[in-house]
Order: C-alpha cells, then structure tokens, then sequence
C-alpha cells in the first residue's frame, strides 16, 4: 500500500506543469511543450518526460494549485503570488504517509517554468529490500514554451 502511496504522490508531481498552465497570471492559451524533472532516492537517475498539448482558454484561468488539492490527500497551507510568481506550501497525508513541500510557478505569456521539493516520511516497507526508513525528499521541475495555436 505504501508503495502505491508513492507512486500516487508522484504522480500529482507529474500533474504540476499542467498545473502552471492553468493560472491565470500572464499565461497565453495554445500549444505548448512541457519538460518534467523528477529526483528522488529510490529512482536510479533523474527521470525526465516531455509532453505537447492543448491548453484551453478555461484550463489557463484555472488555479495553478488546483490539480494537487482535487486528487484529495493535499492542503494547501501557504499560497502567495508576487506578479507572475506564485510560492505556495503543502501537506499531504495519503493513506497514513505524510509528506511535506513547497514551490514555486512562474508563467511570464508564452514560457512557465517551476519547482518542488517535498519531503515524505517513509515508513519500512516490507518485501522492499534496500528501502530505508525516514525522511525521503523528491525534487521535480518543469519548464513550459508555448510553440503556437492548437491543432
């Protein structure tokens, strides 16, 4: 259970640049190409995606926070915004693991970029040797451009 907890919490990680897109501050709808960044100790090496999508009218009035409070287990506990900047902090508690980060959106028109650093207390896993007990910290950035109109 433990592991999918894990796997549950980096995906809400993956989902953050779709999040910067949807804020309303300085964010132009379009096409856009998005590249993830995501460091962790149980990953053998950073692992990077790049994807290409749509982004509507009404996904970039969207809060940019918004994906990480809908999958449930995530409160926001701190959101400020300084022009196109937004700094926030979080906790989740997903299935019992607890976990903790802050981060940060910038979206400037036609490029948004971010980062996040949570923090996760992991518990001893069964049937996982190697895994170590305690504090696990999980880093992901992300950087978007807008490349033209949707198809």
């Amino acid at each position: 259970m433990q592991k999918k907890s894990i796997l549950v919490l980096a995906c809400c990680c993956l989902l953050l640049p779709a999040a910067a897109l949807a804020g309303g501050y300085s964010m132009n709808p379009g096409k856009w190409t998005f590249s993830t960044t995501m460091t962790m100790p149980m990953l053998p090496a950073p692992q990077v995606s790049t994807n290409t999508e749509c982004v509507s009218k009404e996904e970039a009035e969207r809060d940019p926070l918004a994906n990480l409070v809908d999958v449930g287990s995530c409160t926001i506990t701190k959101k400020e915004m300084h022009g196109a900047n937004l700094d926030f902090e979080m906790e989740c508690n997903e299935k019992g693991m607890a976990s903790k980060g802050k981060g940060h959106f910038s979206a400037q028109g036609n490029t948004v970029s971010g980062s996040m650093e949570m923090t996760m207390d992991m518990p001893t896993m069964q049937g996982m040797p190697g895994m170590p007990a305690g504090p696990m910290k999980m880093t992901t950035s992300w950087k978007g451009q807008r490349i033209g109109a949707c198809d």
